[in-house]
């Protein structure tokens, strides 16, 4: 693994495939596409007025490092007053109009849907791999369904949150940073079988 490590450019994603230990999946990751997402910042003292109006229409936001998930869209706070927002199967600029309209002069709102790598990490030994970089404790009495953190990786910033009690994690890592990642993720869960899918798209 580490010989195709090197033959790679190091601005290019790992290939998808099956790395590590034969046999087994233990860790999966696969690619989030068609996903839109952007950033929900308050203004300065409308952060209690936004989350008013976003859980009027639907979306409970929580000011913490929190997902939350609401008609249709799925945020996770990421800092006092800020949000990354994601909705599955729509246009960047067809949410950042709907956030526009949710929080008219109460907060701004930036389009973020080619910012981002967004990655959906599950299995049976997802736990185990992640805690070798995360900076997090992922103790399931510690970090549970709903919970989020904005955090360094490896040495790379992350937004992560678990979605279930399986656990299965999302991951939004910046695009440049993209390809490292993915390289100590699959150093990490080499031992356990890592299967990775749709990084050879688009």
């Amino acid at each position: 693994m580490s010989d195709l490590f090197q033959s790679l450019s190091p601005v290019r994603l790992l290939p998808a495939g099956h790395y590590g230990v034969e046999g087994i999946t233990g860790v999966t990751a696969q690619v989030v596409t068609n996903l839109a997402a952007a950033t929900l910042v308050a203004r300065k003292g409308k952060t209690a007025a936004l989350i008013a109006a976003a859980t009027a229409s639907g979306l409970p936001l929580v000011d913490a490092p929190k997902a939350s998930f609401g008609a249709g869209l799925e945020a996770v706070g990421t800092g006092p007053g800020k949000w990354q927002v994601f909705s599955e199967g729509s246009s960047g600029a067809a949410l950042r109009r709907r956030l526009e309209e949710l929080a008219t002069d109460l907060g701004a709102v930036t389009d973020q849907s080619d910012a981002n790598l967004v990655l959906d990490i599950c299995g049976p030994k997802a736990r185990e791999a992640l805690v070798k970089g995360v900076a997090v404790d992922l103790d399931p009495r510690a970090f549970q369904p709903g919970d989020a953190a904005t955090t360094p990786v490896s040495h790379v910033g992350v937004t992560f949150w678990q979605r279930d009690n399986a656990p299965s994690y999302r991951f939004a890592v910046g695009n440049t940073f993209a390809p490292a990642f993915l390289r100590w993720l699959a150093a990490s869960a080499a031992e356990y079988g890592f299967a990775l899918s749709g990084t050879d798209r688009g």
